[in-house]
């Protein structure tokens, strides 16, 4: 058969080309290549390959193996191809999990995941230099998740790098519940993704195939048989029988016409071939075929007729079907008994060493092909053992797939637990462990109570502990309080010597504070503490540190302790027993993150970094604490986590630049982040939001916190982890104008997670719940007096009255809160005046714009207005040197009010005999708003716009809004 021509694809393949200028000029580029089967992708992804003028080109496929996939399928090929390929030795690490022979894979940690897809793109990066890379992966809807999760890590990250991405995808196979059906549209929202979808060929172009191959035919005929689908033209044309008697019952079996001309031989080879899948190794094959009754010499004369039809590809160690749909076919036309042998074939030369394989592809091979046989004994075996070889790839996902088949396994094979080498009880533990470190926490507690339930406490009591610690720590991050039970049960069997009691006691310290129980708390992480430096246990150890700096230096942010007015005494007393206790927390963290630097703690250290900076800002020494979370980030590039753990540490400075005042840094570095891991994605999505807010974006800032529910949904997160969502909404909401839903939004969130209750309230959320009572009732509306009460109720019931240890900027959010609240203005001025003093001696600019704002509404509910003029020129001093949104509507509101508020002094100065409501709202109108913009700036009605406008345009004597503004600007009003 002549090779196959390229028709009417030249479109496509300048569109490749294309991207390959793009990234030849030093930007990253993504093709998704999408089209039906046999539609050509490949064709054209082969000849993109032999034009592309990009130094080097790899290519990776994934694997047809279902649940027992092997992880990182297509990468590993990548990888191992560009290894072989390069010159320079290269340092193992984190890659030896992927590519046999760079040295020893690394231990198996929580950090492995996120080092190694930091690895892989750093390699990716390194190789595309000098004259640029591609990076083909096939089939990315056989991809397991693996692949997937790197794969958008990449796309996420890849930036000004010579990288081209080309992915294929078969868009028949995303059925409905495909999880690539709702990835994909998400891949291709993402800047440098182009979507080529490969449709098929027109009449014309069918036409011009068969001519190319030889044939002339009825056109009419051969498009309607074909569908215009390049294989089955060339499956079509190149059937000997006339193209009116070619009627096979379907596309299949069209394609098998080209094997049945084959010799019986190859056709037996063939259908061995086929039970691997697409492709085989050829030493594989050969044992297959060995155990069938061919020898070596009978299959190279058999698969000789294969490649020659094109049937098969010979690659550099193995063979390729030259369409997946071929394979499927071959496959679909052996008899059941015939497919079972092939199975059974494939079990027997897998289920024994061979040079050259890989353990973990083997076992995973092993796995399904004894699955399919029903040779449960082998099945379980080999998925155990693939477990612990994904384990050591940091693919959770897939030894998560391989535990639960382990699972699905157990009954059938009553030698279970001595195959296995375990109890049932412990291949339940560790399928509890890999979803929860997969994020899985509902499944985790399912599996560890299913464990509980098959493990005799008298005989495996060890075992019952750990389990019971497991379904612990899962139920403390879903917030649960029922966690404490399974914590307390576990220490009866894992007594005080116990190797694992420091870890126990420590999961005990955190699951107490996500509870907000800080005494029994700190008890616990002193006890952890105490007993992991008597056994030596530095993880642990670390571990209890950080829940006791978390609960001693207030680096939640929390508050708990009142704070009416105070002499000065009082706080100078108040602050000399913070002082010594501060500067111990910060002894503390210094000892985490030394402890954690040489046991090789990455999560620990950088968490360490994270919270000292926290701690800093807790105790009013911003500058430090930046410097602190600098320095984190920059020991997570050293450390090779920048891109997961990293985003973590920058965000918190992105919070910092903020609270600065410098709201525009502060999105620069948002906005040039590498994409983050999950929940660390989720945080910095957060914050997104919440600068969204305050510039006045909403539909921005919708999308963002959109995207943070998908990354972290509620249904699987801790009430701590989802906490900071709701306040990025209230701030959404309150600035909207939307204040009625923005006081509601507090009572979801309470009743959701406890918003008010202890361990739940940072010190922005005081003052920022304080402004919305100040709107509320500014608003002046029935439903808003009510609501306005309603969160002054709550607040003072929940909050003020608890008692508990409290930061500076703790008790600075509590003075703030205290000013909005109560009801005598002369109080609240007090307050709100010594806030503004500790912001600005402090640094606090963003907190010293809101306690201005208070100071303002205090003095003018006073009635004195000079005092609250002299703060709105402080406050409009301060906003030229901001840029937020916010804070120009806030200015606006504070002149309309004072405005309001000495009516005869204020419009004598104004022509036209405009009134000062009149003025605001022109000088609104000038900057080009919509009556319901300006509405939304001044806190009135649209419909109160338009009436101030017709008055306005009246007065100046204009027709419309351009000659008011026009006629504003002759009279100096503008």
């Amino acid at each position: 058969m002549p090779p196959s021509p390229f028709v009417g694809r030249r479109p496509h393949l300048d569109h490749l080309l294309g991207a390959a200028a793009a990234v030849g000029s030093g930007n990253a580029r993504t093709s998704l290549v999408v089209g039906d089967a046999g539609i050509g992708k490949t064709r054209l992804i082969s000849e993109y390959l032999a034009r592309s003028p990009l130094a080097r080109t790899v290519v990776g496929g994934c694997l047809e193996l279902g649940t027992e996939g092997i992880a990182f399928a297509p990468f590993a090929t990548v990888l191992r191809q560009l290894v072989r390929d390069t010159e320079a030795p290269i340092a193992g690490g984190e890659l030896a999990r992927l590519v046999p022979g760079l040295g020893p894979v690394p231990e198996a940690t929580e950090e492995s995941r996120a080092r190694l897809f930091e690895a892989v793109l750093t390699f990716l990066e390194e190789s595309a230099l000098p004259g640029g890379l591609v990076v083909v992966v096939e089939d990315l809807h056989w991809a397991d998740a693996s692949t997937r999760d790197l794969l958008v890590f990449l796309l996420r990250n890849l930036d000004a790098v010579p990288v081209h991405l080309v992915v294929s995808v078969r868009s028949d196979d995303l059925h409905r519940t495909h999880p690539l059906r709702r990835l994909l549209p998400e891949i291709e929202r993402l800047p440098g993704v182009a979507r080529l979808d490969v449709e098929a060929l027109s009449q014309e172009e069918v036409v011009e195939q068969a001519a190319y191959l030889g044939r002339s035919t009825d056109p009419d005929l051969l498009y309607l048989r074909s569908g215009g689908n390049p294989l089955f033209v060339e499956s079509l044309v190149a059937d000997p029988a006339p193209l009116e008697s070619a009627l096979p019952d379907g596309p299949r079996e069209l394609l098998l016409r080209t094997v049945e001309a084959l010799p019986e031989t190859t056709r037996a080879v063939l259908g061995l071939a086929s039970a691997s899948g697409d492709r085989v190794d050829h030493a594989l094959l050969a044992e297959v075929a060995a155990g069938s009754g061919i020898s070596e010499l009978e299959l190279d004369a058999a698969l000789r007729p294969a490649v020659d039809a094109q049937v098969l590809r010979a690659t550099e160690d193995g063979y390729v079907f030259r369409h997946a749909l071929l394979a499927e076919a071959v496959y679909a036309d052996l008899l059941p008994g015939e497919r079972i042998r092939a199975h059974r074939r494939y079990v027997d030369a897998l289920d024994h060493d061979s040079p050259g394989r890989l353990p973990g592809e083997t076992a995973a091979q092993l796995a399904r092909h004894a699955h399919i046989v029903h040779d449960h004994p082998r099945a379980l075996v080999a998925a155990w053992a693939a477990a612990e070889h994904a384990e050591a790839s940091a693919a959770h996902p897939e030894r998560l797939g391989l535990l639960e088949r382990v699972l699905e396994l157990w009954e059938m094979v009553p030698e279970a637990e001595h195959l296995a080498g375990a109890p049932h009880g412990e291949a339940l533990r560790r399928a509890c462990q890999a979803a929860h470190v997969y994020g899985s926490t509902r499944r985790a507690v399912a599996h560890a109570t299913s464990g509980l339930g098959a493990t005799d406490p008298s005989i495996h009591p060890e075992l019952t502990g750990e389990l019971l610690m497991a379904r612990g720590r899962a139920r403390s991050d879903q917030g649960r309080a029922d966690a404490l039970e399974d914590l307390e049960a576990a220490a009866e069997y894992l007594d005080r010597d116990h190797p694992r009691r420091p870890a126990l006691d420590a999961a005990s310290a955190t699951a107490l504070m996500r509870l907000g129980l800080d005494k029994e708390s700190e008890r616990a992480a002193r006890a952890a503490l105490a007993c992991a430096q008597r056994v030596g246990d530095r993880v642990s150890e670390v571990d209890a540190l950080m829940t006791l700096t978390n609960l001693l230096g207030e680096v939640r942010g929390l508050v708990g302790e009142p704070v009416g007015p105070r002499s000065s005494e009082e706080e100078s007393e108040a602050d000399a027993r913070k002082g010594p206790e501060g500067e111990a927390v910060t002894a503390m963290l210094h000892r985490a993150i030394d402890l954690a630097q040489r046991t090789g703690q990455v999560r620990m250290e950088v968490r360490a970094w994270r919270n000292l900076a926290i701690h800093l800002d807790q105790e009013l020494r911003l500058e430090e604490a930046y410097r602190a979370a600098e320095r984190g980030w920059r020991r997570c590039t050293e450390l090779g986590v920048s891109r997961s753990q990293g985003v973590g540490c920058a965000t918190t400075m992105a919070s910092l630049l903020n609270d600065m005042g410098r709201l525009d840094e502060a999105e620069e570095l948002l906005d040039r982040l590498p994409y983050g891991q999950s929940r660390q994605e989720a945080y910095r999505l957060n914050l997104t939001a919440m600068f969204h807010a305050f510039q006045g974006r909403w539909e921005q800032a919708e999308e963002a916190l959109t995207a943070f529910t998908r990354i972290m949904p509620r249904d699987i997160s801790s009430p701590l982890e989802y906490l900071n969502q709701y306040y990025a909404r209230l701030y959404l909401l309150m600035y909207r104008g939307d204040l009625v839903e923005a006081a509601r939004s507090v009572g979801l969130a309470t009743a959701d997670i406890g918003t008010m209750a202890p361990g739940r309230f940072p010190h922005y959320g005081l003052t920022v719940m304080g402004d919305l009572v100040l709107r509320l009732r500014q608003h002046g509306g029935t439903e808003e007096r009510y609501w306005a009460q309603n969160l002054v109720d709550h607040l003072r019931s929940d909050l003020v009255h608890r008692r508990g240890p409290v930061s500076p900027l703790g008790r600075l959010g509590y003075r703030i809160m205290e000013g909005f609240l109560t009801d005598k203005p002369t109080t609240a001025l007090e307050h709100f005046t010594e806030a503004v003093r500790i912001c600005e001696e402090n640094g606090y600019r963003g907190i010293q714009f809101r306690s201005l704002m208070g100071a303002f509404h205090a003095a003018l509910d006073l009635g004195d207005h000079d005092r609250a003029r002299t703060l709105l020129e402080r406050f409009g001093s301060l906003q030229g040197q901001g840029t937020a949104w916010i804070l120009r509507q806030d200015a606006a509101r504070m002149r309309a009010a004072l405005a309001a508020a000495e009516p005869v002094r204020v419009s004598a100065g104004l022509p036209g005999g405009l009134t000062p409501r009149e003025a605001e709202v022109l000088t609104e109108v000038a900057k080009g708003l919509s009556n319901r913009e300006v509405g939304q700036a001044l806190f009135i009605s649209a419909k109160t716009v338009s009436v101030h406008l017709s008055n306005v345009m009246g007065k100046l004597g204009a027709g419309n809004r351009t000659a008011a503004v026009a006629r504003a600007r002759e009279l100096g009003l503008l």
